[in-house]
């Protein structure tokens, strides 16, 4: 077996125009400029100057921001993206890998090691010896078998690709883990990086029911108030030592605009945040991670049976109504990189097909077409209630009765609120998601979109070309392979529309000039086992 490198072209590195993602001056470590507003190179990682001097506060509280604060911590039923509950989870179970953004690597946590096959047919993690959940009971490979095991039969995040490509994970011994493949899969160690990397103990769990977050994380739970507030306190047994904080508090302050006044008013040290004008703000005066991402912002087409999305026509009509430029000047504040393509020139995986172009006469007719065989003209938008979304929605609606529908907004008051209309109810036509897709695992988060069956699949669209062309991306060897197969993606996408990407973006975890070695990596998913806080 051969240790895994796992670099990629990446090393991060994305291309941002000075009035794009990130505004002049405030990566000038990380990139170069001739003084003409010639584009920056930008490295997905820390930006802004910081001082490693004073001395640790190891009873001081660190209060994070969370962008979307969990009301469940049970990683089998909630979603463990970074923006949606990862982190705070991640705190109390830890992960076995971690994305570093400095070598562009995937690397150990709990694991000791990762290593990939010759024939790239299965991936074996050794795992570190000392290593205990908060309940003393040792973490060994049965335990991570149980855990994984769970996940799939819960149908948690990732299950549906993982029943799809993992054909048996066996203990050789106590300390190994061999997951073996059905087919090659170069991004299977991403899913060790969030949710199946989080290693519940069976105790957790009583009759089927998730009663207790029993983890091998540096922190247990002090108290909760799902939705609201989680406050974790420092575990004295942590395999890699006592965090050097007295407490972790995670807060939901419900919006990008009350997590900046916030940190200017030092009420919290750390915050989540994905919006062009809240990080353009931050990124002054405040030090992060800045990672960029594809599909910051992600149109939705419902096209289930029944739904006005259903008929091609109304979904094309769509496609050619929207302006992303536009989008980004009335509610993104021209912060954001408009454009309907899926990879922009910035990205690794830019390919040479475009995406959608708008046509206003062209998306009249269409919607005629439609209206002529009986359909009412009528969408149901479905978005969150806070000012930025509400002026997204606004945006959208304007653009769509331009060229003959009829929308209706239908605001939704938390996160949690409108993933239920997605995952659960679908009961709407057209939204936008931040689908937020990083280089470091660009395959990912799409294949959960867009193949047929998937729990991710908001769109419930079904292509069968669609799930072979996702398959040859997932097996290819050589980068150059995968973006042929984004290109292909890319082609799909442009004539059958279940999504519409509207552009690129970043997310941006920001912390007080007093707080030092946080791990943030993909997604923005950030590790507390190390961070302390200066005097």
């Amino acid at each position: 077996m051969k240790r895994i490198t796992y670099r990629r072209t990446l090393t991060a590195l994305a291309l941002i125009s000075t009035c794009g993602l990130l505004a002049a001056g405030c990566a000038s470590s990380a990139g170069s400029s001739d003084g003409t507003g010639a584009p920056k190179l930008v490295r997905a990682g820390v930006i802004g100057e910081q001082s490693d001097e004073g001395r640790a506060m190891e009873s001081a509280t660190l209060t994070y921001a969370s962008h979307s604060l969990t009301n469940t911590l049970d990683p089998i039923k909630g979603r463990t993206s970074a923006w949606l509950g990862g982190t705070e989870m991640a705190a109390i179970y830890d992960v076995l890998v971690r994305w570093d953004p400095e070598s562009a690597e995937i690397v150990p946590q709990l694991a000791e090691s990762i290593t990939e096959a010759p024939d790239r047919l299965s991936w074996t993690v050794r795992l570190r010896d000392g290593v205990t959940f908060s309940n003393g009971d040792t973490l060994d490979a049965s335990a991570v078998i149980a855990s994984t095991n769970r996940m799939t039969e819960g149908n948690a995040t990732n299950s549906d690709q993982f029943r799809a490509n993992v054909r048996s994970v066996e203990a050789p011994d106590p300390s190994t883990v061999t997951y073996n493949l059905k087919n090659p899969w170069s991004d299977f160690p991403t899913l060790l990086t969030s949710g199946f990397g989080m290693i519940t103990h069976s105790d957790s769990f009583r009759d089927g029911k998730f009663v207790e977050p029993i983890g091998a994380g540096p922190f247990t739970v002090e108290s909760v108030n799902p939705g609201f507030e989680l406050v974790l306190a420092p575990r004295e047994d942590y395999w890699g030592g006592k965090p050097r904080i007295g407490e972790l508090k995670f807060v939901d302050l419900q919006g990008e605009q009350p997590m900046v006044d916030a940190l200017k008013a030092g009420e919290v040290q750390m915050a989540y945040l994905r919006g062009g004008e809240a990080i353009d703000t931050m990124r002054a005066d405040f030090p992060g991670y800045y990672e960029p991402v594809s599909m910051v912002d992600n149109g939705l087409l419902n096209i289930r049976e029944g739904r006005a999305a259903h008929d091609i026509r109304v979904r094309q009509a769509i496609a050619k109504a929207i302006d992303p430029t536009v989008i980004n000047e009335r509610s993104r504040k021209g912060l954001n990189s408009p454009g309907l393509e899926m990879f922009q020139e910035w990205s690794t995986m830019h390919g040479s097909i475009p995406g959608p172009t708008p046509d206003i006469e062209a998306a009249r007719k269409l919607v005629d077409e439609a209206k002529a065989d009986g359909y009412d003209g009528k969408l149901t938008f479905a978005a969150l209630s806070d000012p930025a979304s509400t002026d997204l929605a606004l945006a959208m609606q304007s653009l769509l009765h331009n060229v003959g529908f009829e929308v209706e907004i239908q605001p939704n008051a938390t996160k949690n609120d409108i993933a239920k209309v997605f995952y659960v109810t679908h009961d709407f036509d057209v939204s936008v998601a931040g689908t937020a897709v990083p280089d470091s695992a660009p395959l990912l988060r799409l294949q959960g979109l867009l193949t047929t069956g998937s729990s991710q699949n908001v769109s419930g669209y079904s292509n069968p070309t669609m799930d072979e062309v996702i398959f040859q991306i997932q097996t290819a060897g050589t980068e150059d392979e995968r973006r042929a197969g984004f290109e292909k993606m890319q082609t799909i996408l442009n004539e059958d529309v279940p999504i519409l990407p509207l552009g690129s973006g970043a997310n941006f975890i920001t912390w007080a000039p007093n707080v030092h070695d946080a791990k943030s990596g993909m997604d923005g998913l950030t590790l507390f086992d190390k961070v302390w806080i200066s005097d």
